[in-house]
Order: structure tokens, then sequence, then C-alpha cells
């Protein structure tokens, strides 16, 4: 019997059914969801371990086979040389400064205190001497404390080592992980460094890289800075109080955080005390005193001489130029550690910075009481705007495209300016056109001693403030005025002209150049005035006439035979010193006169000695040179710029400075009373000074504020005042008479002194010139008659002589009717 079929539902499906039709699963039971959720947990809990560990191993694998950044060869570190700061000395071994790059002085192993090397170890790594470069159980704790803990002081598991590393190869920057990539670096490096260097050895590097912070790198340098102490002298207080400041320089300065640094320095004792270095008494003891430092600022050494820095800078370059270590390469001032001795009298160096500060703040005063209602920048206001548009805020409105309202309103707009003066820098309520102003009408100076004998440069005063003004009057070239008539003069002694010869002191018009009429300061003319009466007042209208007696080309070519190498125009105006020299050089010149005509170089350094003490450069003594000029001629000089001091423009040095012996000199002042300059010597001691402003439109009102004599000399005669009681004396036994002739004559009694003259001249020619005649004819006879080209060169010469003879005295008999005559109406008239 057929079984009938079972009827379907209609009213819907079964769950089954339905799941089967949708393509869903069945709900799992709650011991299911439990377990499956646990599965997942642990899985993700597995890639959450695994993934970083794969990715920082392989990021740690590809830094250590460099693809990711290079690292530096075993070779490399071995030659590792901290910057080492080079040390600068005065004549006497003191201390002037440094040349660094980080302010370091490199230790010896041996020089660390044991106190420093236990607060170090302690402190920063108490297992150094277990590890080989890398902590792994540091590691592991810092990781612990730091995710699981959550402690964020749990250091950052650096050994000294990784922290030399992170010194000595400064992290790079990388697109992606910087932090991760440079941290594998410097374990790979630190490796490295294990391999090649002691412990003790690292210990030093590291202790010779590490900052204090004020640009006192290295532990030599840090126990001086705050303590004024060799490291081997720290007590264990202060060399705890070191190793803290390490963590971070700034935070916990002991100059300017001592609560905080003694804090810090206490938690140094107590790591000492947990691993054993020192007992709980001690630590106790030690963390109980007060925080008590020995500071030794830098502007000590850094802030004196700094113009004279630069200078033994630039010497150093050039020396080092042609020398070289063993590998081929320069030696670096900055880096090598060198010690370089030089010339400078430190103590007469500070003296000189005082004085100027001193008289400069006294003219500056005087300069502006006299424009005080006058107009300082001349007609106009081109001076001015001169400046404006040099002025980098100009520049930088224009580049806006600012308009000329807008630009106006920015430099004419008051606020807080800080501004430099002799009295002080500090902030003022001004405009940028105030500034501007103030800076124009601010003076400058510049002073430079040497010792004349051997060229050694005692005093460099380049400027105001070598921070502020980077330009040094010293070598900078400027208009020196009558500094150059010695020059001139000289030049004339050579061509014959003595200093008792006399020459009208008459105003002319040159009109063969363009009608040039050069004037006498004080306006006075009238009769005739001695050579040396002319330079010892600075008489133009003679000068100029001494000039042309010695001849332009004959000038310039003794000037760079003095040492000066500025080019200097051959025109008459370059008596009046018109050429653009430096002070530097014209003093190289005024050497030559007080060393009785001997030339020496002008230089800065004695000795240099590299940072184990072996002598890389020692400038031989004083080698006896034949003089660029003749000695008896420089005495003639010498004896006409006593009388400049004596009774002429230089007057106010013995009057106003208590100078017991003679000095030479002469002082200068350009046109407008622009520049001021003295130069003054004596064989033992030679200085020159300048006065002025930067623009030469900007001046002195008049001679009776702004010649040299009263600007420059007062800062050279209170370093000769000073030089007395110091050892720069002169031998009173060298002291030159200026000449007896009288500097000015009328008339009459120039004619009657030339007419004696005359006479003299005519009478040495009938009587002595047969002497050169007799020689000649001497030397003929000893010549062979075969030797006819000799023979007629004497009979030629002989021939020469006689008619030189015959022109000359025919010249002087001429020249004696002439002054005869002269005095013969001179008596008419009178009668």
């Amino acid at each position: 019997m057929k079984q009938k079929p079972r009827a379907r539902k209609t009213g819907g499906t079964s769950k089954r059914g339905k799941a089967r039709k949708t393509g869903r699963t069945r709900k799992p039971t709650k011991t299911q969801s439990t377990g499956l959720l646990r599965r997942r947990l642990v899985q993700a809990l597995t890639l959450l371990i695994f993934l970083p560990i794969v990715f920082l191993s392989t990021l740690f694998v590809l830094v250590r086979f460099e693809v990711i950044g290079e690292l530096p060869a075993e070779n490399e570190i071995a030659s590792i040389e901290n910057p080492n700061a080079s040390s600068l000395y005065a004549t006497d071994g003191k201390l002037i400064g440094r040349f660094f790059i980080e302010n370091r002085t490199n230790l010896e192993f041996d020089e660390l205190s044991e106190f420093y090397k236990d607060a170090l170890i302690a402190t920063e790594d108490v297992r150094f001497y277990e590890h080989n470069g890398v902590d792994l159980r540091s590691l592991a704790r810092v990781a612990v404390k730091s995710v699981l803990m959550q402690q964020s002081s749990s250091g950052g598991g650096s050994t000294l080592t990784q922290q030399l590393v992170k010194n000595l190869y400064p992290r790079e920057r990388y697109r992606f992980f910087s932090l991760i990539i440079n941290k594998f670096r410097e374990m790979n490096i630190a490796r490295r460094v294990e391999k090649v260097y002691s412990k003790d050895q690292i210990l030093l590097l590291y202790t010779n890289t590490v900052s204090f912070g004020e640009l006192a790198f290295g532990l030599k340098t840090g126990a001086e800075r705050f303590f004024n102490k060799e490291p081997d002298q720290l007590l264990l207080e202060e060399a705890a109080t070191l190793v803290g400041i390490l963590k971070a320089p700034s935070h916990y300065s002991p100059r300017n955080h001592p609560e905080r640094a003694k804090q810090r320095r206490n938690i140094v004792l107590q790591q000492m005390l947990k691993y054993d270095f020192i007992t709980a008494k001690v630590a106790d003891q030690i963390s109980a005193l007060p925080m008590k430092i020995d500071y030794q600022p830098p502007a000590k050494t850094v802030q004196q001489a700094r113009y004279f820095k630069e200078q033994v800078r630039r010497e150093f370059s050039e020396w080092s130029q042609g020398v070289g270590k063993e590998d081929g390469s320069k030696y670096n001032l900055y880096t090598d550690g060198l010690k370089v001795y030089t010339t400078l009298d430190l103590d007469m160096q500070l003296k000189a910075e005082k004085e100027m500060r001193s008289h400069m703040k006294k003219l500056q005063r005087i300069f502006d009481q006299s424009w005080r209602g006058g107009r300082m920048f001349g007609k106009g206001t081109r001076l001015i705007d001169d400046r404006i548009r040099e002025d980098p805020l100009y520049a930088a409105l224009k580049k806006e495209g600012k308009s000329k309202e807008e630009v106006l309103t920015a430099f004419t707009t008051k606020g807080k300016r800080r501004v430099w003066s002799w009295d002080g820098s500090g902030a003022e309520n001004m405009t940028k056109i105030d500034s501007i102003k103030h800076y124009l009408g601010l003076l400058h100076a510049g002073v430079l001693a040497v010792d004349p004998q051997t060229g050694d440069i005692k005093v460099w005063v380049g400027g105001n403030d070598f921070g502020k003004f980077q330009w040094d009057n010293v070598i900078s070239p400027r208009q020196v005025g009558s500094t150059f008539k010695p020059i001139v003069y000289l030049a004339a002694l050579e061509k014959g002209v003595r200093p008792c010869d006399y020459y009208e002191n008459e105003r002319k018009t040159y009109s063969r150049y363009k009608d040039w009429s050069p004037q006498n300061a004080d306006g006075k003319y009238g009769g005739h005035m001695a050579v040396q009466g002319a330079l010892t007042h600075s008489v133009n209208t003679i000068s100029v006439q001494i000039l042309f007696e010695a001849g332009i080309p004959a000038v310039v070519e003794l000037a760079h035979r003095l040492g000066i190498t500025s080019e200097l125009s051959e025109v008459p105006s370059i008596v009046l010193g018109t050429s653009d020299v430096s002070l530097y050089e014209m003093v190289k010149a005024f050497s030559v006169f007080a060393n009785h005509g001997i030339a020496s170089d002008l230089h800065m350094i004695t000795r240099i000695e590299d940072s184990k003490g072996n002598v890389l450069f020692e400038r031989p003594g004083t080698e006896e040179t034949e003089p660029i000029v003749e000695p008896y001629l420089i005495d003639q000089l010498n004896a006409m710029l006593s009388n400049v001091i004596s009774e002429g423009t230089g007057r106010r040095l013995y009057a106003n400075y208590g100078i017991p012996f003679q000095v030479m000199g002469k002082t200068g002042t350009t046109q407008n009373q622009s520049d001021g300059l003295f130069i003054g010597y004596t064989d033992r001691l030679l200085i020159g000074a300048w006065v002025g402003t930067m623009d030469r439109r900007v001046h002195f009102r008049n001679l009776g504020t702004g010649s040299g004599g009263r600007t420059a000399l007062p800062l050279a005669g209170s370093l000769f005042e000073y030089a007395a009681s110091t050892g720069y004396a002169p031998d009173q036994d060298d002291m030159v008479k200026p000449y007896a002739c009288p500097t000015y004559l009328p008339g009459e009694d120039y004619a009657v002194l030339q007419l004696m003259h005359v006479e003299e001249m005519i009478e040495l020619l009938e009587s002595d010139w047969n002497t050169e005649l007799d020689a000649s004819r001497a030397e003929r006879k000893k010549i062979s008659r075969r030797d006819k080209e000799a023979r007629k060169k004497a009979n030629e010469e002989i021939v020469r002589i006689k008619k030189e003879r015959r022109d000359r005295l025919e010249a002087y008999k001429k020249a004696r009717s002439r002054w005869q005559k002269v005095i013969k109406e001179m008596e008419l008239i009178e009668n």
C-alpha cells in the first residue's frame, strides 16, 4: 500500500531549513563562544608580541649590516679625537683666552678624580665594567618598568659607551622610525667601540666629551668653571655635583639653580651608597653640606683682547698653510688643543682698553655738545638717506612691497631699541632713524703698540667692542693726515735737504695741479721757516715745497720701502696724508724710525706647541740686518720729531702726562677733523692711535676739539705714562737733541743766512773739489794704455767732474750776487 506523502507546512519553514536557505550558521553555544574568543585573543597577543619583535629584529639587522645608513668602521673609531680648545698666552704666560668649537681641554686617565669615577659609574652605568657596550639586563629592566609598571623614572637604559657614541656621532634624521633606528645605530657602534678601546679609555673619552653647560666641555673645563680646581683635586661633594649636572646642565646648574643642583648631588650620593662606593655615614654628612662653588666666569678671558685674538687667528691661518700634520691634514686652531704663545703684554693691553673707555667717554660728550644746535650731518638729509637704504629693514620692507609712506612710518615709529654707547649699552625709546643718527655720531678708536726693535706687538685694541663692531680700526685704511709728513721729510733728507734749510712760508697756487692751493691750519704766512720748524708745527705750505724737493715718486718709493702696502696716489696732496693707509702700516713705517733705519716684521705669535707639548713653531731671535735708510738720516729725522713733542703739535704729551723720558712722534688731523691720529715712539716702545667716526662726513666741528693732539694723543699718553714704571723706559743716553736753528726767520735774517751758506759752498768747491778730481786722475794712471775703452771712460769721468764743478761754482756765485743785492736793498729800506 502506498504511503501518502507528508503534507508541507504552509505557515513557514523550519529553523534549520531557514538557515540552509539563507546560508547562515547555527548560533554557537556559550561554551563554544568562550573558547573561540580565547583562541582569537591568544592569536592577537601572539601577533602583538612577535610582530614587533620581528619588525625590530629586522630593523636591527638592517642597521647592523648598514642597509639603513652607515656605521663608522673600527679603524675610524680607533682615531677618535675630541675637539680640543687651543689656549692663547700672553708674553708673561698669562692666559688670554681660548679658541674652540667646544671649550674643552682633554685629560689623561690618571688625572681623573676617584670620587668622580665612582660617582659617574654609580649614577650612569653601574655595570660598566661588566657589559660589552650594550647592557641587555638594563634594557630588560627598563622595558619592564616602563611598559608594564608605567614608571617614567626608570631611565633610558643607555650605557656610558652608548652615551659616548651619542656624543661623538650625532643622531641622524630618517623618514620613519628615527628614534628606533638611532638607538640601534648607537648599540652597534657601542659594540665596535668596546672592541677597539679598553674600559678605562672609554671612560676617559666619555669624560672628555660631556657638556657641563655654559660652553664648558669635558671634566677639566667643568672643574675649572665651577670649582676653580684641577679634576684630581675635586672633593666628593664637588665630584657628585659635576656628575649631577650631566643629566640636564641648564636645569641643574649650581650657579643658577643651587637648590636643584644640591638635590641632584644628593641623588648621586644615594646612588653611590646604594652600590657601596661610600658608607651611609659619609652619604649623610656630605648630603647635609650646602651647595658651594667657586665659579670662574668665561667672560674673564673671553672678553679681553678680542681684536688681538682675531688677528692671532689670521696669523695662525697664514702659518698653517705651509705646515701640515703627519697625515697631511692642516692644524686646526679650534680643535687641536694647541698652545699659542704671543707677544701681547696683557697688563698693558687691559690698561689700554680701560684708558680708551675712559677717554672716549669724555670725548664723546665733547663731540655731542659741540654739535648741539648744529647740523652734525651736513646740509640736507643725503647721509641719513644713504644709511636708510643700506639698512636691512629697508630691504626687507621693499621686498614685501611696502609703499614709500609705509617704509617711512617703519623708520619713524618709536620703540625700544638697544644701542651701544660709551656710557653703556641699553634699551632706548627711539625711532629707527634716531638709531641710525646715533651710530653715525658714535666715535670709534684704535690703538696699536709694538716693540720697534723686535716687531713684537704689545697692544692691539681694534675698536670699541668686538661683540658689536668687528670692523678693526687698526687695519682699516683711513686718511692719515700729517702723520705722513715724516715720510716726505725723510725722502727730502735722502735728496740732500737739511733740517736747518729754510723755505718761504707763503701760500702758493699750483696751476699744474688744477690750481691747487694748500693752506696752513693756523692761517699764518710770511717769513722763512727751517725744515725742522715746518715739521714741528706741521706747516703745509713748506711741506709741499719739501715734497717737490724730494719728488713725489721718491716719496712713494720710500713709503713702500718702509712697509706701506696701500696704493698711494702720486699727487701733491699726498704730503697732507690724503691717501688711505691703515694705522698698522703707519706704525710699521715709524718702527723704522725708532729702530735706527732697520725694518722689523710686526708679529704676534712667538711659539706654537701641540697638545703634547711638542714645539711646532718658534720664532727665531732678531737677526742683524742692513738698514733700509741710512742711520744718520734717521738721526736727523728723530731730532726733528723730538722737537714736535717738546715744542710742536705733540707738546701735550709732556704737559699732561708724567713721562720722564724723551719721545719722538707726530700728530695728524685730516680735512674737517674727520680723523685724528698720533704716533709716538722711543727705541723701546712705539704707540699709534686713531680716533674718528665710521663715515668721514661726520666729524668734529673745529680743530680746538678735533685735532689729533686732542683726540688720539691721550690714548698713547696714558700708555707711555704706564710704560715708565713697567720696564719700557728707554736709555736716556740715547737721547737726541733738536737742531739749534731758529724755527722762523724774518726776511733780512734769512737773506744773511743764505748768503753765508752760499759763500761756504763756493769756498768748498774752490778748495776741496780737487780731491775728487785727483782721485779720478790717479785711477786713470792705473789703466793700461792698451785698454782704450777703459781710458776713454776715465777721461769722460774727469770731464764730467770738471763740468759739474764749473756749473755748480757758477750757480753759487750767481746766488751770492743775488743775496748780496737783496741784503743791500733791505739795508736801504731800513735807512
